[in-house]
C-alpha cells in the first residue's frame, strides 16, 4: 500500500463524512448524513472523522449477469467480495449499502469514488442484462476505466454474463491503461465467476438471445492475470485455457432462483489474496469448505 493511501476501513468513514459535508439529497439533513459518517468511523474503528474524500486508488469493479437489471440499485449480492477486499466488517458494509440505496445519482458517483467499489449499471447498454451485448458493455466499462485516475489498480469481478463482458475486455487490449495509450485505470486481475467463457456456451447463450457472441482471448498472451470459479452444479460457467480455476461444490449459494449460480462469495478473501488484490498481510488464511481448488497452468 502507498503511503498515500489511506488504511483499510478509513474508505467508509471518509465517503460518508463527504457526504455530509455535501449538499444533502431531498428528505436529507446534514446533521443526519453527518451523524451517519460518525457512526460509520466507529464501525471501522477510526479514533475521528476523516477529512479527505480524494478517489482511493484501489478498484474493486463488479460486473453482474443477465436477469440484473435491479442490481446496480441493489448491490447487495457483492457485499462479500466487497468487505473482502476493503476489510470491512459487517456492519460497515450495511452503513454504506443503506446510503447507497437512497443516494441520488451523483452521490452513487461520491461513493464509488472515494470507497473504490463500483458497480456496472446494465441500463446504459441497449437490451438491459439480458438482451443487450456484453460487448456493448465491454465498451462501456472501458470508458469508466478511462475516467479513473491514471494508475489507478483495478480487479474486475464477472459473474456470468458479467465474465463475458470481462473477456470482450480483455480481447480488446485493455490491460495496464488504455490500449496504445496508456492512462486511466491500469486492470491488475480478473476473476470470472460462472461465467460463459467457452465456445459452446458461448454459443448457447447467442442462441438463447442473451447478448453473447463467441469472443477470442488468448489468456497467455494477455497482460492481466484471470482465474475462473466454478460449481460442479451449474453447468453454465466455463474455464479458459491455461487460466487457474477454483471448482466449488456447493448448492446453496443464495441466488434466486438457481442458488448454484450464485456470487462464490465465501472464496472471495482467498482468491483475492492469491491475485495480489489485497494489501500484505490482509488475508486470514481461511480455507472455506466444500472447494476443491485445481492450479492450473498460469501467469503469475
Amino acid at each position: 500500500m502507498s503511503p498515500a493511501e489511506p488504511p483499510l476501513g478509513h474508505d467508509i468513514a471518509a465517503t460518508l463524512t463527504a457526504v455530509g459535508q455535501a449538499t444533502p439529497d431531498d428528505g436529507d439533513d446534514v446533521s443526519s448524513v453527518q451523524s451517519a459518517a460518525a457512526g460509520a468511523a466507529a464501525l471501522v474503528g477510526q479514533t475521528g472523522a476523516a477529512t479527505d474524500a480524494a478517489p482511493v486508488r484501489r478498484v474493486l469493479y463488479c460486473i453482474s449477469g443477465a436477469w440484473t437489471d435491479a442490481w446496480y440499485d441493489d448491490p447487495g449480492c457483492w457485499s462479500q467480495w466487497c468487505c473482502a477486499f476493503l476489510g470491512w466488517t459487517s456492519p460497515a458494509w450495511e452503513t454504506f449499502y443503506a446510503r447507497w440505496q437512497t443516494a441520488s445519482s451523483s452521490r452513487r458517483e461520491r461513493l464509488m469514488a472515494t470507497t473504490g467499489l463500483r458497480f456496472f449499471d446494465w441500463a446504459r447498454v441497449p437490451g438491459g442484462s439480458t438482451r443487450g451485448s456484453s460487448r456493448a458493455a465491454a465498451i462501456a466499462i472501458a470508458e469508466d476505466l478511462a475516467a479513473l485516475p491514471d494508475g489507478a489498480d483495478v480487479t474486475l469481478l464477472g459473474h456470468s454474463k458479467g465474465g463475458h463482458a470481462v473477456k470482450h475486455l480483455l480481447a480488446m487490449g485493455w490491460g495496464r491503461g488504455r490500449p496504445g495509450e496508456g492512462g486511466g485505470g491500469r486492470v491488475g486481475r480478473a476473476v470470472l465467476i460462472d461465467a460463459p467463457l467457452d465456445w459452446v456456451r458461448e454459443m448457447a447463450c447467442r442462441l438463447m438471445g442473451l447478448g453473447i457472441a463467441p469472443c477470442r482471448l488468448d489468456p497467455q498472451a494477455s497482460t492481466v492475470p484471470c482465474v475462473t470459479i466454478n460449481n460442479w452444479l451449474d453447468p453454465s460457467g466455463g474455464r479458459l485455457p491455461g487460466v487457474r480455476n477454483y471448482q466449488t461444490l456447493v448448492w446453496q449459494d443464495y441466488l434466486y432462483p438457481f442458488p448454484p449460480h450464485g456470487m462464490k462469495g465465501f472464496l472471495a478473501e482467498r482468491v483475492l489474496g492469491d491475485l495480489g488484490a489485497l494489501p500484505a498481510g490482509e488475508t486470514m488464511g481461511i480455507q472455506p469448505r466444500g472447494i476443491q481448488r485445481q492450479d492450473l497452468p498460469h501467469r503469475a
